[in-house]
């Protein structure tokens, strides 16, 4: 602990705590001051010279505990000058007062080099250090003024000065460090390191080593200047760069402690030398500044080690854990009695819709996006389980100590937030949607496996209305569901690239018949796969896949191809008035679109008026300004637009004035019960009414018997498509004679 590198407000104890942390303080620098005089005896200055590590004591407990504890440490100081040591009433309020103002300085001191020094490495290798020796110079300046006869006798003022400075950087770093993080863990330490027995066994043997070696040059050699104290360095520095840092402190201030005392009672017993004693507890002095200066550098290596460590699990937009973070507690996450891995409880978040948005707005939107939902977890204190595991995908693992079993709840009333707080954003975020899941018995520490279950269940949940919150108990059901899935991707790319082993894209059409003019050919392009047995599956099949991972677009080229390709084979083209090809909005929204279909155009032959693109509703309202730049460009081309499945959205009409449609396809839902209906017989007349005054042709769905045609004809609608007019075939049945 280094309070010269941080300065974060602590709160303000109430009176009782002030009260006893000032009688807990006076105690214990009464405790330290007499333990003192017990083992220096024999050193008689006056009383000061004792109360050094008292004073060491008093100033850790201030830096830590602030000014509170002036007054109960200035009337323990006067009680002790006033009783023990025999001074007047004055000498020791003055002592008192003194000291207390030194430490109050040193506190003043403190904040102006947190404000001055903007390096905290900076402000760890100088505060201890520097708060040591101007502490110790004020209370030698304080002893100076208090015996006047030591003005002259030069080598009494080193000694007080080297004594304070020494108790000063060996023990007030060690009473910061167990203040600050408890007494308990330090020992906790200790014991374990002791645990370690060669090693704590090794440096025993070595510290006794050089104290014996040290007494006995100084006992026996007669040097003026002991050499071999020069191996105390080596003790501490081995001691600062081997052991936990609160074990160090411990070892440091014992080791200069019994040094301290070693010198002290060698020099007594060849008769008191102030000048050799000077010189050995300058030696000491060096060797403790060196300890503490080694010590802080120790622990800021330390902690930046950590740090680094710890930015590496963490992600840097929302400063949540990353995918690595959640690797290493889903590695570490507890077992049960019978040593398997406990259940946990999952709830998982996907926006699939951020690519998007930060392609169409840049990455400030988006990022501000999932720094929302990241503030919204910290808020419903989720923050501490929670994982952004990549872009617009985040994972929570709780117990079920933590959560019970109310993974669905928690997991709705954070969708019920994060989409109220998405809708005070701006556009970008407004109309967002998260999938989210839960899986109550989640067992696995494969990431990629919980990440491909999340995002499969995400996926669910965002298909289907009507359960906005997937719930599964495990992973099991979901993983086979996303192998299966990713064997259809597998598959379908391999089919794009002519790989037809696995199955392949097949091309069916189906008639539109103009009920006034039958012998016109006009039919739409549907894709079916066929699989390697032969086995012919609608595009429902394989289609909702080919949308979530990416491969719409390149299917839509490839139909266009084939269809054209064909076409311009067909003897019958130039009798072909129409053919339909859809296109999904992926495509819609490639910049490239318009010189692929105009490209395939030139390349086949075909009459750009033959073409007729069909576009979703859907897709006109989730990005009305893309879907009329793409819409304008085909038109450019000559082809035609049709609108499908049109009358199941929103505010359809509206789109009618601002897209140029050559067709409307009505949408089965109405045509189904066109003949029972009188609602759905009024809506198809409304639109039938609108598409004649904006000179656009109507075209009905799932027309299946001719009472629905005769129906359809009288409203005006005459263009019919469905299995009452033909079921889709083959399109090469449909262009070959």
């Amino acid at each position: 602990m280094n309070l010269f590198v941080s300065s974060e407000p602590q709160d303000a104890p109430d009176l009782m705590t002030q009260v006893k942390r000032g009688g807990f303080v006076s105690a214990v620098w009464l405790m330290v001051a007499a333990l003192t005089v017990l083992l220096f005896p024999s050193l008689d200055a006056d009383g000061f010279y004792a109360i050094w590590p008292a004073n060491a004591f008093a100033l850790g407990f201030v830096l830590m505990w602030g000014y509170g504890l002036l007054v109960p440490l200035a009337l323990t100081v006067a009680v002790w000058n006033l009783f023990f040591i025999g001074l007047t009433l004055v000498q020791s309020l003055f002592g008192a007062i003194a000291l207390v103002l030194s430490l109050a300085l040193l506190l003043m001191f403190r904040r102006y080099m947190l404000a001055t020094i903007s390096s905290p490495y900076g402000r760890r290798l100088l505060g201890i250090p520097t708060a040591s020796l101007v502490m110790a110079s004020l209370i030698t300046a304080l002893g100076i003024w208090q015996n006047s006869a030591w003005v002259d006798d030069y080598q009494t003022i080193g000694l007080f000065w080297f004594s304070q400075s020494i108790a000063f950087l060996a023990l007030t770093p060690l009473v910061m460090s167990c203040l600050h993080e408890g007494c308990g863990q330090a020992f906790n330490e200790l014991k374990a390191c002791f645990s370690r027995r060669v090693f704590i066994g090794v440096w025993l043997s070595v510290a006794v080593s050089t104290l014996v070696i040290m007494a006995a040059l100084r006992h026996w050699g007669n040097l003026e200047f002991n050499a071999g104290s020069l191996l105390g360095l080596v003790v501490l520095a081995l001691a600062a760069h081997t052991m936990p840092i609160r074990i160090a402190r411990f070892s440091i201030a014992f080791y200069i402690l019994v040094w301290t005392w070693f010198n002290a009672h060698i020099n007594l017993l060849h008769g008191y030398n102030a000048s050799m004693l000077l010189g050995d507890q300058a030696l000491i002095f060096i060797a403790a500044l060196l300890a503490v200066i080694s010590t802080e550098m120790v622990q800021a290596y330390r902690l930046s080690e950590k740090s680094l460590a710890r930015q590496l699990l963490i992600d840097p937009l929302t400063g949540l854990q990353n995918d690595m973070g959640l690797s290493q507690r889903l590695q570490a996450w507890p077992k049960d009695r019978t040593g398997a891995m406990q259940p946990m409880i999952v709830i998982g978040v996907h926006i699939p819709e951020l690519e998007q948005i930060d392609a169409l707005m840049g990455h400030e939107e988006s990022n501000q996006v999932e720094l929302r939902l990241s503030q919204i977890l910290r808020k419903e204190k989720l923050s501490d389980y929670a994982s952004r595991v990549r872009p617009g995908v985040f994972i929570l693992c709780l117990t079920s100590a933590v959560m019970g079993m109310r993974g669905a709840d928690v997991a709705q009333k954070l969708k019920d937030r994060i989409e109220f707080e998405w809708k005070k954003m701006g556009a970008g975020a407004r109309y967002l949607q998260a999938g989210f899941t839960v899986f109550n018995l989640a067992q696995t520490r494969d990431l990629g496996l919980l990440t491909s279950a999340v995002l499969a269940g995400c996926q669910l949940s965002l298909a289907d209305r009507n359960q906005l919150v997937h719930v599964e108990d495990n992973l099991d059901s979901l993983l086979s569901h996303r192998v299966q899935e990713l064997t259809w991707v597998q598959r379908m790319r391999a089919a794009l690239v002519g790989d037809t082993q696995a199955g392949q894209f097949i091309l069916f059409a189906q008639t539109i018949r103009d009920t006034r003019h039958p012998d016109v050919k006009a039919f739409e392009v549907l894709l079916r796969w066929q699989d390697a047995d032969e086995n012919v599956l609608p595009p429902s099949e394989f289609l909702p896949i080919a949308e979530r991972y990416g491969l719409m677009t390149a299917i839509d080229l490839w139909v266009m191809r084939s269809a054209l390709e064909q076409l311009a084979q067909s003897p019958w083209r130039a009798e072909i008035s129409k053919v339909s090809i859809n296109l999904s909005g992926a495509s819609l929204a490639d910049p490239n679109l318009i010189h692929e279909i105009e490209q395939q155009l030139k390349s086949c032959g075909c009459r750009a008026e033959q073409i007729c693109f069909e576009i979703t509703e859907t897709m006109v309202i989730a990005d009305t300004k893309l879907a009329r730049q793409a819409v304008l460009g085909i038109k450019e081309l000559g082809c035609k637009i049709s609108l499908d499945d049109f009358g199941t959205g929103l505010s359809t009409f509206s789109y009618l004035k601002r897209f140029p449609f050559d067709y409307l396809k009505i949408d089965g839902e109405f045509v189904r019960h066109i003949t029972e209906s009188r609602i759905d017989r009024a809506i198809v007349e409304s639109i039938q009414a609108i598409a004649f005054e904006m000179n656009t042709i109507t075209v009905a769905e799932f027309v299946e018997n001719i009472d629905q045609m005769e129906t359809l004809r009288q409203i005006g609608v005459y263009y019919h498509q469905g299995y009452g007019v033909a079921k889709p075939v083959p399109i090469a049945h449909f262009l070959i004679p």
